[in-house]
Parts: structure tokens; sequence; C-alpha cells
């Protein structure tokens, strides 16, 4: 069987997350004495799509590790009502492989016309988007063809966690992301297809369910089923799903559930013990067969491992539900809207 593109660029992220970490030392340093010594008022993160997930893997590691109210700003609220927005003193956030999203890029030259920090993630240092913010972060993934974004993703999250580590000055995030590519490579070699296929290859629509700064990464996993598996999925926090959603749990309709950071609570172990007369319609990593954890690297860096664990496992759940990985139906690289 070819292997897909999708998959030889999602195993490409080990050798590319080594080349960001070992770039722009100073550039993290300089931008995280600025946010230090100058803090902002609040901050706001400027994406779409899997991009708006990092933003909020982002936005929970600003919130817990530097305590600053960080919130997703829809760009629509500028590029179509003209809201007059007061982000005067605030840290704008903006994130995008390709950086040329029009709504991004001008709701980013807004903030930075009104007196926002601006801060772009970016994969195209000589994008729109990096013209438009003072501070650019460039996350070295190289160049990405797969319509499906996965060594990007990976890579911009691991930018985000790196601007917090330097941010906040926390020696523990900081020295574990030093080991994040072989921890990278390791959760790659999981094999998780088999399980993944098992649970979710008939199912009509479905659940990934995390918490804390999991659950950016469930709701990556929801888009990932959705464009590649043609799989209606939803992201939801281990605590939403208990107000309702949770009564649509069936064979039909089963549930991934992703382990959380320790601090969260007992909240995936409850719901996954919920259902012990049918296990079919549950399957948690770290505890379902086939669905093995990856080796804990740091509470707010494993969530990132879980991505990189279930990318090769997607390659085999897209081809078992007759999909191409290569070729989502109706889909481009780059969406434009404004």
């Amino acid at each position: 069987m070819t292997v897909s593109l999708m998959l030889r660029e999602a195993l490409e992220a080990p050798a590319r997350l080594e080349a960001l970490l070992a770039a722009d030392d100073d550039l993290y340093a300089s931008l995280a004495r600025r946010l230090r010594n100058q803090p902002p008022r609040f901050a706001f993160t400027i994406a779409r799509g899997s991009s708006d997930h990092v933003a909020s893997y982002a936005a929970s590691l600003i919130q817990s590790h530097v305590g600053l109210i960080t919130a997703s700003l829809s760009p629509s609220l500028w590029t179509r009502a003209r809201a007059e927005l007061r982000v005067d003193g605030a840290l704008a956030v903006a994130i995008s492989q390709s950086g040329s999203g029009p709504d991004v890029v001008e709701t980013m030259r807004m903030a930075r016309a009104r007196g926002a920090l601006t801060v772009a993630i970016v994969n195209e240092p000589g994008s729109l988007l990096a013209a438009a913010a003072e501070h650019v972060l460039t996350c070295r993934a190289g160049p990405e063809t797969a319509i499906a974004a996965t060594k990007t993703v990976l890579a911009t999250l691991a930018a985000s966690a790196r601007l917090v580590a330097n941010w906040a000055a926390g020696d523990s995030l900081k020295t574990a992301l030093g080991r994040l590519p072989d921890a990278v490579r390791q959760a790659q070699s999981l094999t998780w297809a088999e399980a993944l296929v098992s649970h979710l290859a008939k199912a009509s629509a479905c659940f990934v369910i995390s918490r804390g700064p999991g659950l950016a990464i469930a709701q990556e996993i929801a888009l990932k089923l959705q464009e590649l598996a043609g799989l209606p999925a939803l992201a939801y926090s281990s605590a939403e799903f208990q107000h309702g959603p949770k009564a649509l749990l069936s064979r039909q309709h089963p549930a991934l559930l992703l382990p959380v950071a320790s601090w969260v609570g007992d909240d995936i172990d409850r719901l996954s013990g919920e259902v012990p007369s049918a296990p079919s319609e549950v399957a948690c990593v770290g505890r379902t067969p086939g669905l093995e954890a990856p080796q804990s690297l740091h509470p707010d860096l494993d969530p990132i491992l879980l991505l990189a664990a279930f990318h090769p496992a997607l390659d085999s759940l897209v081809r078992a539900r007759g999909y191409d990985p290569d070729r989502p139906p109706r889909l481009a690289k780059v969406t434009k809207t404004l």
C-alpha cells in the first residue's frame, strides 16, 4: 500500500521540531522579557481551523502558567461587523500555517494599529500575516502540501508551548520541550490503527472527549475525522459532555476519551467507568487494548503526543472508511475567508 502524503508529512514532525527548538532562542527570550516587563492587560487569539485549535491550547497554557485571561476573538467581529474593539495594551496572538487567511491578516492589522502587542506564529515567514505582526515566531515545519495539516499543527503547538515556557520562566516546561522531538517520534511508533479502526470504522458519528490543554487536541482530532474520514465528530470537554451530549452515546455514536493532566481530576476515569456493560461505546487511550498511552513527558506536552500517536492510525481509519487521505472531498489546502 502506498504511503499517503499526509502520513509522510506527519512523520517528518520529529525532525522539524528539532529544527524549531534549535533556532530563535534570542527571539523567544526577548519577547518573553517584554511580556514580563510590560504585562498585557489581557490576551486574545486570532485563528481559524486547525490553527484555532492550537490557539485554544496556547490560551490554556497562558492562563495556567501566566495567569492572564485569554480569549478567542472571532475575526468577523472586525472583518464583517467592524466592531469598535478596545485592544490597546493587550496581547494579540495570531496563528496560521500559511499566514494568508484574509480574515486573520486583517484582524491582526487592526490589532496592531489599535495598540496591541502582536505576535504571529506561522510556517511562512514571508506571509502577509508575518508582515502584519510586530513579532514573528516561525514554526519551521518546511513545506506542507497535503490538504490535512499534520506536522505544521504539531510545530505550532510546540511554538506556543515554547513561548509560554519562556514567558513564565518555568524550568520544568522548558526542559521537557527539549525532549519533545524524541517523545513525538516514540508516540508515532505506537500502533493504534487496529483499535481505532475497530472502534470508529462503522460509526455514524462520534465524540472526542478531553479537558484542560487536552481539549484543543480533542478538537483537532475531531476535525481530522470530519475532513478525512467522513465521520461527523464533535469534541467536548469531559465536563460539558455530562450536560446533555452523553445521552447520545451508543455503538453508532461512540466516544474516544483522551487522558488529561492530573489537575483536571477524574472526569475521564469516571466517564469511562459509567458504561462497563457496553465497552464498545467508549474507547479510552491508556485503558482500551491497542490504544497505549504515549510515555508521559510533561502534563502540558502530553496532549501533543496524543495527536502525534493519532496521525498514523488516522491514515488506516480513513482508508477503512473508503476515503483517500490525500483527497478529502471539496477541500483545498488553503481556505480563505473574510
